[in-house]
């Protein structure tokens, strides 16, 4: 049950290849010492043989004879050195072997030999030179001292092997401990989150600065995003209910008290008829603009986006709401600072400042003025990407803005904060159900822009800011003619 455990498994094998590299490093460093160590050896006995041959060769065995004594009492490792120089008769002239110390030697043997030295035997690394008149010249070198060095770089790595094991045994329990509490806290809290507890988040260590706490707190976030949506939905949904059942309840009276009255008339049943026909249009319509608000929301009703300007587009809504502002006696300002290029959906961006504009000259009351401006406003880090904004030939500039302002009744900030919410009315007794600025919001955050609504000292200004784009090639776009343009019920 234990081995199951994908933390166990992974911690196991970080183990595993710690100690694996480690058992190579030291095996590397033993064969590394061990080839140095004879390879120094055989260098020493090289040089010692070429120095005794040349000796014999210009200054006769008697020379070298005591070349070869005062070697062996030069205290310069005279316990390890071995040397015997035997004449062509067998009689030894100098060393410290014996002359029977090797049985059959051959001229030019270079190799390990196991032989006998003061009483023991050992293992040495000879070297044999055999003279053209018959003298044996032998050099050797007691493998006794390389073998305990090399024992004892053994001893080291096996202790380090030991110690390596040891980290890696700790190594593994940490990180299946780290792993346990980070993985079971998050299964821990998705549990609860099945459960219905949206609330439960995951406990993160403030002092901790690692990649499971970040994960941790990228979670949390997304739960608290989920949590909020739920929120929403819930708000909605109770609203929704609310908003419908309402008028579902005054069409049943109405037609109630029809079908109750016996002595009602033709042109009574069609009144009732009427009202019921308008109920279930206004009901059809709240729905619609729901459906809306939710397709933008998810990026279902993304089109093609086209070059447009802020300024087109304002033209075409203002003529179009020159009546009705003269009928409130509402007075347009139209202020074109820039024309504020832009990327988008025509008949989407003229529908948000159609509902922005809608609002204004109902709200702001009788002998007010609304003034609609464009610009192109400068920023540092203004990018448009194609995930948000679709293909661009453009360059980015900087943001290209559209305000409308009015001079109308002012707001204090909590009412102001509300604006753009689902179903909020600051003015119950006008015509609407609340959604005109949360359309206009999730059609602003379909194509990549935002929406700030903010006291204009008096009334109330409301700024749609989009990326701006300087086109390559700018064509001006034909105006969209005044039919196509949705006006809010």
């Amino acid at each position: 049950m234990l081995w199951r455990s994908t933390g166990l498994r992974l911690a196991a094998l970080f183990g595993f290849l710690v100690l694996l590299g480690m058992l190579a490093a030291l095996a590397l460093v033993y064969l590394q010492v061990s080839v140095v160590l004879h390879a120094n050896v055989e260098r020493q006995l090289q040089q010692n043989q070429k120095r005794l041959v040349a000796s014999y060769e210009q200054l006769g065995p008697q020379r070298t004879a005591q070349a070869i004594s005062q070697g062996l009492s030069d205290g310069r490792d005279t316990d390890a050195e071995l040397m015997l120089l035997v004449d062509a008769q067998g009689h030894r002239l100098a060393g410290n072997l014996q002359s029977d110390a090797l049985a059959h030697p051959a001229s030019g043997f270079q190799g390990l030999q196991r032989l006998q030295h003061g009483g023991a035997w050992i293992n040495a690394q000879i070297m044999v030179h055999r003279f053209e008149d018959g003298a044996l010249l032998i050099l050797g070198h007691d493998l006794r001292e390389l073998r305990d060095i090399e024992s004892t770089v053994g001893t080291a790595s096996v202790v380090a092997g030991l110690f390596a094991l040891l980290l890696a045994g700790a190594g593994t329990w940490f990180f299946r401990r780290e792993l346990a509490r980070s993985v079971g806290a998050l299964h821990a809290t998705i549990m609860h989150i099945t459960g219905g507890r949206l609330q439960s988040r995951i406990p993160t260590l403030a002092a901790v600065d690692d990649e499971f706490t970040q994960l941790e707190h990228d979670f949390n976030q997304m739960l608290d995003r989920i949590e909020h949506l739920m929120s929403g939905v819930q708000h909605v949904s109770d609203t929704i209910a609310h908003n419908v059942r309402t008028p579902l309840t005054r069409i049943q009276l109405r037609m109630q008290s029809v079908l109750s009255d016996p002595a009602a008339d033709i042109e009574r049943l069609r009144d009732s008829m009427a009202t019921a026909t308008q109920e279930i249009d206004s009901l059809s319509l709240m729905l619609e603009k729901l459906l809306s608000i939710a397709q933008a929301e998810a990026g279902m009703r993304r089109s093609p986006f086209t070059e447009l300007n802020w300024a087109d587009i304002a033209r075409d809504v203002i003529e179009l709401y020159e009546d009705l502002a003269d009928e409130e006696r509402v007075t347009i300002e139209w202020r074109c600072e820039d024309p504020a290029p832009l990327l988008g959906d025509r008949a989407v961006l003229a529908g948000v400042v159609v509902n922005v504009l809608d609002n204004a000259i109902k709200y702001a009351g009788a002998g007010s003025r609304v003034i609609i401006t464009s610009r192109t406003t400068r920023a540092a880090h203004a990018v448009v990407t194609s995930d948000t904004m679709g293909d661009s030939s453009g360059s980015i500039a900087s943001f290209s803005e559209l305000v409308i302002r009015d001079n109308g009744a002012a707001l204090d900030e909590a009412a102001i904060a509300s604006l753009g919410q689902r179903f909020v009315r600051l003015r119950p007794d006008r015509e609407g159900h609340g959604l005109g600025l949360a359309s206009v919001r999730a059609m602003m955050h379909l194509h990549g822009g935002e929406v700030h609504i903010a006291s204009a000292f008096p009334g109330l200004a409301v700024t749609l800011r989009l990326p701006s784009i300087i086109a390559t090639h700018h064509t001006r776009k034909p105006h969209k003619q005044a039919s196509d343009i949705t006006v809010p019920q």
